[in-house]
């Protein structure tokens, strides 16, 4: 996802201890865990509620019916070989 090298993380938190402070450093890292869980929740609650929203108009029948996939196709008979 994000190309960061150790190098690059270490200058990154260097900057962050000397910004912020070493004190701050663990309520800081605590918000920002706080913040990452509730988008995860956030995501999960929503998925829940597509769900539900698909299982009450009968759409689940129909969604399982759609296939999503790639059609497997035989290159050969496609060539015409």
């Amino acid at each position: 996802m994000f190309d960061f090298a150790w190098s690059e993380l270490l200058v990154i938190v260097l900057i962050a201890v000397l910004v912020i402070g070493p004190k701050d450093i663990p309520k800081i890292m605590y918000q920002i865990g706080r913040f990452f869980r509730r988008i995860q929740y956030m995501k999960f609650a929503m998925s829940q509620q597509f769900d539900e929203i698909l299982k009450v108009g009968d759409i689940e029948e129909l969604r399982k019916g759609v296939n999503f996939e790639a059609p497997k196709t035989d290159e050969k008979k496609a060539d015409g070989e």
